[in-house]
């Protein structure tokens, strides 16, 4: 869909990112999906919080991160988001809802990615009034390792981000 956008649809230049690598587990959208100019697909509904992630790797671990919390009743909503130069205003909005924390999942630093973006949007359209908001990304130089060992010493795997989630509702 993000091809069929780039040659078909778009006046403007087009970057794709592509993955390294296949994810642990297939990211299915819904079936009636439609791949539109700054709108992602909710993976998984939720109420307690909302966490915005994109490409394989970090949507795997936002999916790990819901399901473990869902062990500990706290329903958290995985928003797959394509765009991470582009809001629609409107689906954020209705992303959002009435969730009372917000947070984003980056695979790199914390600064200059959709986090900033979605934190300037909000900020700018009023959406988030007096809500938390954080984004989880790569703090300092990158750990060497495996993807898992990486993940775990950055605090971006599922089970160091169901932690992290709840200390941000806290």
């Amino acid at each position: 869909m993000a091809v069929d956008y780039a040659v078909k649809e778009s006046s403007d230049n087009c970057v794709l990112r592509l993955n390294i690598g296949p994810s642990p587990q297939i990211i299915e959208l819904s079936s009636g999906y439609v791949f539109s100019l700054g709108v992602g697909a909710t993976l998984v509904e939720g109420k307690d919080a909302v966490l915005f992630a994109y490409g394989p790797v970090m949507l795997n671990e936002a999916l790990t991160a819901a399901e473990l919390l869902r062990q500990k009743d706290f329903h958290l909503k995985v928003v797959n988001m394509p765009w991470l130069n582009r809001v629609n205003v409107k689906w954020l909005r209705d992303a959002v809802g009435e969730c009372p924390a917000i947070c984003v999942l980056e695979d790199h630093a914390p600064v200059g990615g959709l986090g900033d973006i979605l934190l300037n949007t909000f900020k700018r359209e009023r959406i988030f009034e007096n809500r938390p908001f954080r984004t989880f990304g790569v703090e300092g130089y990158p750990a060497c390792g495996t993807p898992a060992e990486a993940l775990n010493y950055h605090g971006l795997d599922g089970a160091s981000l169901a932690t992290n989630i709840l200390e941000v509702i806290r």
